[in-house]
């Protein structure tokens, strides 16, 4: 089965699978995949005018409670007018807050600095 033909609750699911990550501390190895981790993001947006009325009404608060996690856990970009906004995407013009990994390594030159956390 292709991405784009992946029903809208298992793309849901990925997108909440990776707040979920993204929460607990990025992993500061993945730095520059950053945007391809919004990937199901990237499609729920695409799905979503193609959903009837009843479907958006029915998802849009599921939607909205992780998206506003990913908010939660995530910063603006350092440089705003530096960064891409692709078409409404706001979530690609935000950075992880808490991360993994060795504090000194390079990060994507937008990003606005963030917590390391512990390794335990």
């Amino acid at each position: 089965m292709e991405d784009n033909d992946m029903p809208l609750t298992v793309v849901l699911s990925h997108w909440r699978l990776t707040v979920k990550r993204i929460e607990a501390g990025f992993d500061l190895q993945w730095a520059f995949e950053w945007q391809h981790r919004l990937h199901h993001r990237d499609q729920l947006h695409e799905m979503w005018p193609l959903l009837s009325e009843q479907e958006q009404m029915r998802w849009q608060p599921v939607l909205s409670r992780w998206d506003e996690r990913f908010r939660a856990a995530t910063a603006p970009m350092r440089n705003p007018d530096a960064a891409v906004l692709k078409d409404g995407r706001w979530w690609h013009d935000r950075c992880p807050l808490r991360v993994t990994g060795e504090p000194g390594q390079e990060l994507p030159p937008l990003w606005s600095p963030p917590t390391y956390l512990d390794e335990e």
